[in-house]
């Protein structure tokens, strides 16, 4: 069976999974924004799937105009014949003229997504808008129970929700730790914490050096690496006099965005890794890291914590408005005993298995043949899609989109 993906761009991640999907499904990969920037990878995607982008947006940001964007996926549809279309996320223009382009063609749609309901504030106009949109898409991938919660909220059907999305290369990151482990232990670092994100306030990143703050005044006596809040700009200085304020600043070192293949050695090298994050759809950093063998403290608002945490087992939970939550979870981390580290690592290892990239491959197929199996071509729900579709960029309202580009835990 053919399916054709729409993303904005591919990142390593989604190589892996596309990848990983081919065993199941001829897959055909649509960039909508092939340029974007949202996450800074170095990296050209090497899979054997085939691929295509549209052109002619005005920034790396944005889809291509209303008339552009309707005659390149009227041209690709055409060309492709897809027995499915799947998109990443219903916001975006090219995602709605896409649903449209496949509803004159009577191919049904899949909807990926990992939205929860506490993401945003909700308005009921809006969300009545999505509930009419959705009828178009006849199954849905989702990253876990919070994102399957929100769509059936929203009246989707529950027997046409499969997960998981958000999955990694689990042996990638296993593999690519144990070296560096071995490199870490023969040069004897400073034991350390490890924060992998983007400096953004729903990361949390202040609340998260409060809490460390208050961990070295009371004796903590490990290290803090953070990858993603190095540069130049007013974020980094601030970042930079907050380090400054700390009982043992020297402690603390920053380094920017790192690579996929660094960011593993730098999970090997690691105690274990913090995400404090007020917000996140999912976290794929909890994934990473729990791949390359590294306990996890993770905060309550990260979408993952529902399905990969179980307090005290696969790592530990924590309040994010809480810095005295946070700064116990790293006393605790630090006085883990090694059979109780070997313990929370199989577990977690155990828990992944739901989360791998065949896992991924088998619901990807599960939620196509769903859709082609009982179709939905509701009228109303497929001119709605026209009319957003044609709107303009700054017209369009904020709907939830699956933020599954995710480098640094999404």
């Amino acid at each position: 069976m053919r399916a054709l993906l729409a993303l904005h761009r591919i990142g390593p991640y989604h190589n892996a999974r596309f990848q990983a999907a081919l065993a199941h499904l001829d897959l055909e990969v649509l960039e909508t924004r092939p340029h974007s920037q949202e996450y800074p990878w170095s990296f050209e995607p090497a899979g054997t799937y085939r691929r295509h982008a549209l052109q002619g947006a005005d920034g790396p940001e944005q889809d291509p105009a209303a008339r552009l964007l309707e005659r390149q996926l009227t041209a690709l549809l055409d060309g492709v014949r897809p027995d499915v279309v799947l998109t990443v996320g219903w916001a975006d223009r090219a995602y709605r003229q896409l649903l449209w382009q496949a509803r004159r063609r009577h191919i049904p749609a899949v909807l990926i997504a990992d939205s929860r309901w506490r993401d945003a504030p909700r308005q009921h106009l809006r969300e009545w808008s999505k509930r009419l949109l959705l009828r178009h898409y006849s199954a849905a991938l989702v990253a876990g129970q919070e994102s399957r919660a929100y769509l059936i909220e929203l009246g989707f059907p529950a027997a046409a929700i499969v997960q998981p999305w958000d999955v990694v290369d689990n042996a990638f990151f296993s593999a690519a730790a144990t070296c560096a482990r071995s490199e870490a232990s023969a040069l004897n670092k400073l034991p350390h914490f490890l924060w992998v994100g983007r400096t953004i306030p729903e990361k949390n990143l202040d609340g998260f050096l409060a809490g460390y703050a208050t961990y070295q005044r009371q004796g903590g006596g490990w290290g803090l690496r953070l990858i993603g809040g190095g540069g130049e700009g007013p974020q980094a200085i601030a970042l930079g006099e907050a380090i400054a304020r700390l009982p043992q600043p020297e402690h603390v070192g920053v380094e920017p965005f790192l690579n996929q293949d660094a960011i593993a050695r730098a999970y090997g090298q690691a105690s274990a890794l913090v995400l404090a994050s007020r917000k996140d759809t999912w976290g794929l950093v909890v994934n990473e890291a729990m791949a390359a063998g590294l306990p996890v403290i993770v905060s309550t608002a990260c979408g993952c914590a529902a399905d990969l945490i179980t307090p005290s087992e696969t790592g530990w939970l924590f309040d994010p408005a809480d810095p005295d939550q946070l700064t116990a979870a790293l006393h605790r981390a630090e006085a883990q005993q090694p059979a109780q580290r070997l313990a929370m690592l199989a577990a977690a290892q155990r828990r992944l298995e739901a989360f791998s990239l065949d896992s991924f491959a088998g619901g990807l197929e599960q939620a196509v043949v769903q859709a082609h199996g009982y179709p939905r071509f509701p009228r109303g729900a497929a001119f709605l899609a026209l009319a957003l579709a044609c709107q303009s960029e700054s017209m369009v309202w904020n709907g939830a989109t699956a933020a599954s580009n995710s480098a640094a835990s999404s």
